[in-house]
């Protein structure tokens, strides 16, 4: 699974420090059989000092357990 990162969204408390963020992505498999997009939300800590590259891999193991959760969640 590809994963692209389009855009990353931060919001900021009144003190300046980021409150929290939203890695905006579009993804799909080589045969682009499978499509997918949206956003994952993460913290400050999961954010910050993160590559490109991990980045991107957070976001393939959030939507992997996104996916992993029963339908009721």
């Amino acid at each position: 699974m590809q994963i692209q990162i389009n855009s990353i969204s931060i919001n900021y408390q009144d003190g300046g420090a980021i409150s929290k963020v939203q890695v905006y992505f579009n993804g799909n498999d080589d045969a682009r059989s499978i499509n997918i997009s949206g956003y994952i939300p993460l913290t400050a800590d999961e954010y910050t000092g993160k590559t490109f590259d991990q980045l991107s891999d957070l976001v393939k193991q959030k939507v992997v357990e996104k996916l992993g959760e029963s339908p009721d969640q």
